[in-house]
């Protein structure tokens, strides 16, 4: 097995998680998806080696935590759930007892010593130490058993890790900071003018006039109740006593009658209005009763947008009170988008043919700008010096730039952001290449070979895996349910 690792290397970059040290007291999850053995403080077992729940447990801690970390703080159990944490926990609890048995097998092993030198280095002292567990609920015993099964791992990957030769750190540091030495010309679909032609702008009408449709309309019926009466002093206060706990400011105090008095006579009037509103809603279904037919946008300032949804879904809007008023409604008809008479929309169509036109026309002059292309030469560029490139904005340099280092052409032209498109058209010529730029690989030569060491690692931990997976009889006491 060590023969076939120092000799079983691709060039493959990969993304791992490798279990970490992490000091961190967490609930349990629920696992209700998950069927258990009849042993369910185990879920697994690798040859002789036992994974408990408890290890799942913190792998999914550990998991969770990262997620959260990428998604700003923002991860909840239920997202969790969707995104399938439970079950890549698992599987990663599982590959840590893939690796603590081979580490058996190896005769690695962790001691008392080991556990000690970890809990202080980490604590500082007893104190802290015994403070933590408290604080977590936790037993010294199991504390420790558990960091004992992630040393292992650690000592075995410690053991594993291979240092990258010389030409591992050149490959890499040719393919992050290979140069070429460029020309180029930058032109701008700004700079060219396209002639406005009206019986030309009909015809681009005509061609396109599904695009310039109207919005979707709706024919309705619809029957409003002003929120209107008289109401005495009393029976407001009255109203207000009852239900005062709904009258707060920011601060959820609850506010004086005379400060909510507004509101307390719409709710009161709403409140006594309501069965009227029941009736009007009931006739409405039949088409009786004091309506209007009107025809309204999705958004309009009559019917809030949310309303419209149920509306259109639903067909009938219960009544509601909106802006001092109940509104009940049904939908008669869905009227659907038509084209717009082209006077109504001839601004928005000029726009559309000018950016059509002057794209055509930014392609044309740019493929023949290249057949006897002479461009400003800006020296020796990585892919890295978007800077360099001047009368772009930086993301479309480094779009641009990105585009020049893998395409197989030396001279040739670049539509940014796309050829369907384009805003701009850069045209390059490359005179001279350099497999590495040793003024960029000597700033960053620490990262080079940190990188490199990754890769190389990466790519052993992931074919011993697959490899041990295969030399292990893998036995799961739980099933997925979901």
């Amino acid at each position: 097995m060590i023969e076939w690792m120092q000799t079983h290397r691709k060039w493959l970059v990969i993304t791992i998680w490798i279990a970490t040290i992490a000091f961190v007291g967490a609930g349990f999850v629920g696992w209700g998806q998950f069927q258990f053995g009849k042993k369910t403080s185990t879920i697994a077992k690798v040859k002789d080696t036992e994974i408990t729940i408890q290890d799942w447990q913190n792998a999914y801690n550990n998991l969770f935590d990262r997620v959260n970390q990428q998604l700003g703080g923002k991860l909840d159990e239920a997202t969790a759930k969707k995104l399938g944490l439970q079950k890549e926990a698992l599987d990663i609890a599982i590959q840590q007892g893939i690796l603590r048995q081979y580490a058996k097998d190896l005769g690695l092993y962790v001691t008392d010593n080991d556990i000690a030198k970890k809990i202080l280095e980490v604590f500082k002292n007893k104190q802290n130490y015994e403070n933590y567990l408290k604080n977590t609920g936790q037993k010294a015993k199991d504390f420790e058993n558990n960091l004992r099964k992630q040393l292992l791992v650690e000592k075995l990957l410690k053991y594993l890790n291979l240092k990258p030769q010389k030409t591992e750190i050149m490959t890499i540091a040719s393919a992050l900071y290979n140069a070429d030495n460029l020309d180029i010309k930058v032109i701008n679909k700004n700079n060219i003018k396209v002639d406005v032609d009206e019986n030309e702008i009909k015809k681009y009408w005509e061609k396109n006039k599904n695009k310039y449709l109207s919005q979707n309309q709706y024919k309705i019926m619809i029957e409003t109740i002003p929120l209107e009466g008289d109401v005495s002093e009393e029976e407001l206060k009255k109203y207000y006593n009852e239900n005062k706990l709904n009258y707060k400011n920011e601060k959820g105090e609850i506010l004086s009658f005379e400060k909510a008095k507004n509101q307390v006579k719409i709710d009161y009037l709403a409140h006594k209005l309501k069965k009227k509103a029941i009736i009007a809603y009931k006739n409405l279904k039949n088409s009786k009763g004091n309506y209007k037919i009107i025809t309204v946008n999705e958004n309009n300032k009559l019917i809030p947008f949310d309303k419209m949804q149920i509306l259109k879904n639903n067909g009938y809007l219960k009544p509601f009170v909106y802006n001092q008023q109940y509104i009940t409604a049904k939908l008669i008809e869905e009227l659907k988008p038509t084209p717009l008479p082209f006077e109504k929309v001839k601004n928005i169509v000029i726009k559309d043919y000018i950016n059509e036109m002057s794209s055509k026309k930014l392609i044309e002059i740019a493929n023949k700008a290249l057949q006897n292309f002479k461009g400003k030469n800006i020296g020796y560029v990585t892919k890295y010096d978007f800077n360099k490139i001047k009368n772009l904005p930086p993301n479309l340099a480094e779009m641009f730039l990105m585009n020049v280092f893998i395409s197989q052409k030396p001279k040739s032209v670049i539509f940014l952001p796309n050829k369907n498109n384009p805003e701009y058209a850069v045209l390059y010529n490359i005179r001279e290449q350099k497999l590495l730029d040793e003024k960029e690989y000597e700033k960053n030569k620490k990262l080079v070979y940190n990188l490199t060491q990754s890769v190389i690692n990466n790519e052993l931990y992931n074919d011993l895996l697959n490899k041990l997976k295969n030399k292990y009889t893998i036995v799961k006491y739980i099933k997925d349910n979901g």
